[in-house]
């Protein structure tokens, strides 16, 4: 039946299902499914599938079945085809339409002008053509036919895929990795789609099912260690004991089946193939991927080689101290003191301690004493972007970076980075405790001998997003020389956040509640979601989106969840605008994410020069000259990005945010959820964490049962490292060539 899309009635841009209006003038629609209150001269249906098109720029051949539905009879489509238009008006409206992305109205109209009725031809067989026209560039011109070829296979891949809950961004991924190939190697070769990141091995395990693959296929199995491997790494693990996890792995490929279909021998010869191929390494039980072996051992031999190194010269740091002191106008504690003097008296040293106890004055006394001393090159970083901006804030140092910037690592993923040693004899990294074992490698890997390094941080913050523990195994490991700073000197001015910070890692549960602590009793979710609300828009209107900061332990889990939130917080300080008289509101849509000028924003990953967990805001929606839609980011100190809706998956909204997510940030206010509900996180260093992110005033909404739980809860913090006892090992070592070399 040959038909033209008419309107939406409802699309799920998750999953692609659409239930579509449809015009035809085809007779053989039953009575039953006409739509009696259109008036026009053809026929309107209800037609409900996959990824249906939805524009009338072209006539759609369908074929499916009648059936009933909520709107009465509807065409249930099984397949379409989309028939193009042979005139030029009929070209160019297609093209207008934004089906074919990287084409808008005014690049159409010169193209059909050009091409008139041989567009299409021109398109399928000598596309360089294109490059005649003004604006189009060769990057833009495989944009165009990447969506121009890729719109047909594209719509047979995810009507393939999405009953398996494969969601479009990977379908687009699934397409961009094997191009006109990718459905049948979907359906005849599955586990390569392993090859995929973020390409979980449990959906294509149901996809390989319903292709009868072999259950024992080698190329399961392996995938089925990836995927063990990576539930292990999620939870911080850098290794796994070898028994338990081949029993891991076995029990896995035999889910779901009626009896064994793969045998343990068959899972130890696939763990035995991946040894012999170097990407696994074994050792006195404990079974790692070999690149987090190699990061584990190069970072100790690194870090010891560092710590090794003689101090030159005579630095009277007693002088300096009271010098700096009588300067600066501070007083320092004896602690204090201790950290200044460990730092020029040994070329790796740390500092520790909470919220309050004087880190950044620390910081200070340092930077001066070494540039009194001719100490060289300075380097202030931090894991994130926020982290070292804030060390440049409060040590009026001139400037401050991430460590992913100074190592020429330019994303998430890991990559060589730059070959070239740091350019610094003087190494402060703060928020240490953010840096996992993957980044501590290359880190340390890249600073120079001789250099001087003190580590600054929080050991009872939360560890490392990434897998490790480097920041806890260094502080205890006993060699490397420590500082704890345990005096709070905040007396006045957020005194309760500072001296309950001090309680719960005491763990005492007897916390101090006041107007810079508060806590607001809810007995649900339900109930909390109503309250953060209101204290969110009463703290917005008083001090401004920019300083208000909702945290929660869980992203997707209920109406206190990341996500829920929100969604809710969203719309109440940055709703829909009127759109103004015959004008479309402006709004840039990925997915179901959808976003407005003004809206606050967070990166979600290193790119551009703008840093993972870095917030901004929307401050334009246009189009350029090129008709490409374009979505304007401002973030702090003027930096700003441009990008296209392809681009936009870097970035979410952040009236919310994990508390994960909010290390190495400081707010002056934040509200946080914490209910009973929360039973897995639970946990001091979570609760820790997020009451130590607020500067002057934390607001805790739930339960006080529910916070006893997460004081006196510390079960959590284990992970599989052997880095500090490699450190301790290296060091002896080191000790002991040195004896060797003076005899």
């Amino acid at each position: 039946m040959i038909c033209r899309f008419a309107k939406s009635i409802f699309q799920n841009k998750e999953n692609g299902f659409c239930v579509f209006v449809y015009h035809t003038e085809d007779g053989t629609v039953p009575a039953a499914a006409r739509d009696g209150y259109y008036k026009g001269a053809d026929i309107a249906f209800t037609a409900v599938g996959k990824y249906l098109p939805d524009t009338d720029s072209v006539e759609v051949d369908m074929q499916g079945k009648w059936v009933k539905g909520k709107r009465g009879l509807q065409l249930q489509v099984e397949n379409f085809e989309e028939i193009l238009p042979q005139t030029e008006e009929g070209i160019l409206g297609y093209l207008s339409s934004g089906m074919v992305k990287g084409i808008g109205p005014r690049t159409a109209e010169l193209i059909v002008k050009s091409f008139g009725k041989r567009t299409f031809d021109v398109l399928d067989h000598y596309p360089d053509s294109l490059l005649e026209i003004r604006g189009i560039s060769q990057k833009k011109l495989d944009a165009i036919l990447l969506s121009y070829h890729g719109g047909h296979a594209m719509r047979d891949l995810a009507a393939y895929l999405t009953p398996f809950k494969v969601t479009p961004r990977k379908i687009e991924k699934i397409y961009e990795h094997f191009g006109a190939d990718a459905l049948e190697t979907v359906k005849n070769r599955p586990f390569e789609l392993c090859e995929i990141s973020g390409f979980g091995f449990l959906t294509v395990d149901e996809i390989a099912k319903a292709n009868k693959c072999r259950p024992n296929d080698p190329m399961r199995i392996e995938g089925c260690i990836h995927y063990c491997f990576e539930q292990e790494t999620q939870d911080g693990h850098l290794y796994v004991n070898k028994q338990q996890f081949q029993k891991a792995v076995h029990e896995q490929l035999n889910y779901g089946y009626s009896g064994e279909v793969v045998t343990e021998r068959e899972v130890y010869n696939g763990i035995y193939k991946l040894f012999s191929q170097k990407e696994l390494y074994y050792e006195d039980g404990a079974l790692y991927p070999a690149k987090f072996y190699g990061f584990e051992c190069g970072a100790a031999k690194r870090l010891v080689s560092l710590l090794m190194e003689k101090e030159t010269g005579n630095i009277q740091v007693d002088l300096l101290l009271e010098e700096a002191q009588r300067e600066l106008g501070i007083l320092l504690s004896a602690k204090q003191s201790e950290a200044v003097k460990k730092a020029f008296s040994h070329k790796v040293s740390i500092i520790t301690g909470g919220p309050g106890t004087g880190k950044t004055t620390v910081q200070k006394v340092l930077l001066y004493i070494n540039e009194k001393i001719g100490g060289g090159t300075v380097l202030l970083t931090a894991p994130t972007g926020r982290a070292s901006r804030r060390m440049v804030e409060s040590t009026g140092f001139s400037e401050g970076f991430t460590m992913h910037s100074v190592l020429g690592l330019t994303n998430d993923e890991e990559n060589e980075g730059s070959a070239e040693m740091l350019d610094a004899d003087f190494i402060i990294a703060d928020e240490f405790s953010m840096a996992d074992m993957a980044l501590s490698f290359q880190f340390f890997n890249h600073i120079r001998q001789g250099a001087r390094l003190v580590l600054v941080g929080d050991v009872n913050q939360l560890p490392s997003v990434g897998p490790g523990n480097v920041f806890r195994e260094l502080v205890q490991c006993g060699v490397i020389p420590v500082t704890v700073l345990d005096m709070v000197f905040r007396q006045k001015e957020n005194s309760r956040i500072a001296m309950n910070a001090q309680r719960m890692q005491q763990n005492d549960a007897s916390l101090d509640y006041g107007t810079d602590f508060v806590f607001r009793e809810a007995k649900d979710a339900a109930e909390a979601a109503e309250m953060i609300q209101k204290i969110y828009q009463e703290a917005v209107e008083r001090l401004g989106v920019e300083k208000v900061q909702v945290l929660s332990p869980y992203r997707k889990k209920g109406e206190v969840s990341v996500n829920a939130l929100n969604e809710v917080l969203w719309n109440m300080v940055n709703p829909e605008p009127e759109p103004e008289a015959g004008q479309d509101t402006a709004l840039k849509k990925k997915e179901k994410n959808v976003f407005r000028i003004g809206d606050r924003i967070i990166h979600n990953r290193n790119k551009n020069g703008i840093s993972n967990g870095d917030i901004g805001f929307v401050t334009d929606i246009f189009t350029d000259e090129d008709d490409m839609e374009l979505t304007r980011l401002e973030f702090s100190d003027g930096r700003h990005v441009e990008y296209n809706s392809d681009e936009l998956d870097m970035v979410e909204h952040s009236y919310a945010t994990t508390v994960h997510k909010s290390q190495g940030s400081e707010y002056p206010v934040v509200i946080l959820p914490w209910l009973p509900m929360f039973y897995k996180m639970l946990r001091r260093n979570i609760l820790y964490t997020a009451v130590t992110r607020a500067k002057e005033q934390v607001v805790i909404v739930g339960s006080k049962k529910a916070i006893y739980m997460a004081i006196h809860n510390t079960d959590s913090d284990k992970r599989n490292t052997r880095l500090g006892e490699r450190v301790i090992r290296e060091f002896y070592a080191a000790q002991e060539r040195e004896k060797k070399e003076a005899v």
